[in-house]
């Protein structure tokens, strides 16, 4: 055993095997590292739980378990000072987890009561999202009315407060839009539970009263032209590390962002050329497998090696994984992009502004249009499929999908076409 240190703490947390982890810089005090999640604990004896010796010293008791709070909401330094008063208070004689219990008696019946049980009972143990759940309560609802009995919060005060956060330039109408989804869910919760007869959270204002802008949480129906997406291409390899190689990844096999910004090197299966993500990864948690271009290969194999953690696209040589692909280097890209179509055209071209997400819709586009069957085009995407077909249709395509990205990455110019160009109605279906 060794002290923590902040480092370490992150990379336990990150990438550590699942188990209790003890500080050696306070006795007592271990962190819990599960599959998706961290938290705090420490451990105690109460003085005179066991009885008094002949010497007249109180003897303590049996070992017990308090929960100090989730890692990263809580760092090394705070789990440190709550760890140090529940000890000092069990070596007084007082029972931390008693002292807990009639607290939370009386904070049940606030917000913050209810936002904490909810998560407990009902996200963390089956919601993916749980981190990202915990991240809206505490930005958005405790600081402005965890400390309120939530059966007297009106539906105004949660409009009124919905609206600001809209209008707040650092946040803006999407961050509102994922707000509100968490308080409908908290209180939705609550009526389900029969802890409140009326639910305030209902018929709160929508989409169009959260717009700023006539363009504000529209559906997105840009789609490259098939110059644009070569240029893009061509772009993207001039662009820095990480950014560039996983803009390109993302063109080539038109998947999701979240799909390749966690990659690990183990999930490459090089047998197979295949990029097998497990589940509990995925966002409809079923395992995926991404078939992969020989194009894709090269480049995820000519990933560095971090030193530091098993992550491909990271920025902390592998130890954590790239959050996301800031605007900043969108907007770099979008840059280059018409640079690269300018230098092809000989004339000045301009591009229209796009994201790593319009890619997908830019590759089923055309993909679909060059004769590629909607089927193989719904699970390359990652969709699954609807109705009678997805009950009784379990073929996966797998082999389908590998040749329609074979297709899209000679439509790019990326891989030499070995036929001419498939158009029109003549297409065959994949």
């Amino acid at each position: 055993m060794k002290p923590f240190t902040d480092p370490a703490v992150r990379s336990l947390a990150s990438t550590g095997v699942p188990g209790d982890y003890l500080d050696a810089g306070l006795p007592g005090l271990f962190l819990r590292v599960g599959r998706k999640s961290a938290s705090w604990s420490v451990t105690f004896k109460v003085a005179g739980e066991g009885g008094q010796s002949a010497a007249g010293h109180r003897l303590k008791g049996k070992a017990k378990r308090l929960h100090l709070g989730d890692f990263p909401a809580i760092g090394l330094a705070e789990a440190r000072r709550r760890a140090s008063d529940v000890i000092a208070r069990a070596i007084a004689g007082e029972d931390p987890k008693v002292a807990k219990a009639l607290e939370a008696s009386v904070g049940s019946e606030t917000l913050n009561g209810l936002i904490d049980r909810y998560l407990e009972e009902y996200v963390r143990p089956g919601l993916r999202s749980a981190q990202n759940a915990g991240y809206e309560f505490d930005c958005h609802w405790r600081p402005k009315f965890g400390k309120r009995p939530y059966r007297v919060i009106t539906r105004r005060e949660l409009n009124d407060h919905i609206l600001s956060i809209a209008r707040n330039k650092d946040h803006g109408p999407g961050a509102a839009l994922e707000a509100k989804r968490w308080i409908v869910a908290v209180y939705g919760w609550a009526m389900r539970r029969d802890f409140i007869g009326q639910n305030p959270a209902s018929g709160l204002v929508g989409r169009g009263d959260l717009r700023q802008r006539p363009t504000d949480l529209r559906p997105r129906d840009r789609v490259l032209s098939m110059e644009e997406a070569r240029a893009a291409f061509v772009a993207a390899g001039q662009m820095g590390e990480p950014w560039g190689p996983l803009a390109q990844v993302l063109l080539l096999t038109l998947a999701r962002l979240g799909e390749f910004k966690k990659s690990q090197r183990k999930w490459l299966n090089l047998g197979a050329s295949n990029f097998e993500i497990p589940g509990a990864e995925y966002k409809n948690g079923d395992p995926k497998t991404i078939p992969l271009s020989q194009e894709v290969l090269e480049i995820l194999q000519r990933r560095p090696r971090g030193a530091a953690g098993p992550y491909m696209f990271s920025t902390t040589d592998g130890l954590k994984p790239v959050y996301s692909f800031a605007d900043a280097y969108a907007d770099e890209l979008r840059d280059r992009t018409a640079k690269e179509m300018s230098r092809q055209r000989g004339e000045e071209a301009e591009v229209d502004h796009f994201t790593l997400h319009d890619f997908r819709r830019t590759g089923a586009t055309h993909l679909t249009a060059a004769g590629v069957a909607p089927e193989v085009v719904e699970l390359l995407l990652g969709h699954r499929i609807g109705g009678i077909r997805g009950v009784y249709m379990k073929h996966r395509y797998l082999e389908e999908r590998r040749a329609a990205l074979k297709l899209w990455s000679e439509m790019l110019g990326v891989a030499p076409a070995c036929e001419p160009p498939i158009t029109g109605d003549s297409a065959p279906r994949i």
